[in-house]
């Protein structure tokens, strides 16, 4: 392999393909419907976690005793 081949003429010479990104488009965010829709896998596996853990280690009693669903959804929403 030389520098005549074209796959070191390509490295040397040729223009390095870069995609311009816009920074003024930002994603925008998602209404709580949708964004429950989106990660409604993670949301329902994160809740059923979180109910498990209390109850094996007898934490019945706590503050999440009253909590709903809807609630730690909203919850989530709102930090993330």
């Amino acid at each position: 392999m030389g520098l005549r081949n074209e796959y070191s003429y390509d490295a040397f010479v040729g223009e390095d393909v870069i995609e311009e990104q816009d920074e003024d488009e930002g994603e925008e965010p998602l209404d709580p419907e949708s964004w429950e829709i989106w990660y409604s896998d993670h949301l329902l596996n994160m809740w059923m976690s979180l109910r498990t853990y209390l109850e094996d280690n007898g934490l019945n009693n706590s503050v999440m005793q009253k909590a709903t669903y809807n609630d730690f959804l909203q919850f989530v929403h709102d930090f993330s």
